[in-house]
């Protein structure tokens, strides 16, 4: 069970410096969504919260890609479709939802973390 947490810990980790690296290099360029890995970003943003305890909704996600909503969406859609991500109505204001990861997409990301290492 330890090395189970200490692979989260050292995923989580390694999330939050990617996605840092992500935000420093589109602020090396005026030009918005050059370098776009839109599932790419939304797994990474989506598995961050998830380990903050932070609940993301659909318009963050499309303001923190930085690239245009109709773009985000039709990712968040295809993300949905694979079994990755699932959206969920807030029980306090129908006007709000949220995106999560579904198990699956947890497992994914974990996966993909792995396979790049550490830096």
């Amino acid at each position: 069970m330890e090395a189970q947490v200490d692979s989260e810990a050292e995923a989580f980790r390694l999330a939050k410096a990617i996605y840092a690296l992500r935000r420093r290099r589109d602020s090396a360029t005026k030009i918005k969504g050059l370098f776009g890995e839109p599932a790419w970003d939304i797994l990474l943003d989506l598995y961050i919260a998830q380990k903050s305890r932070a609940e993301l909704q659909v318009s963050s996600v499309c303001i923190e890609a930085g690239v245009p909503s109709t773009t985000i969406l039709r990712w968040i859609a295809r993300l949905e479709r694979e079994g990755l991500v699932y959206r969920a109505n807030d029980k306090g204001d129908a006007r709000r939802r949220y995106v999560r990861l579904t198990t699956e997409g947890h497992a994914l990301i974990l996966r993909l973390l792995a396979s790049i290492g550490s830096l």
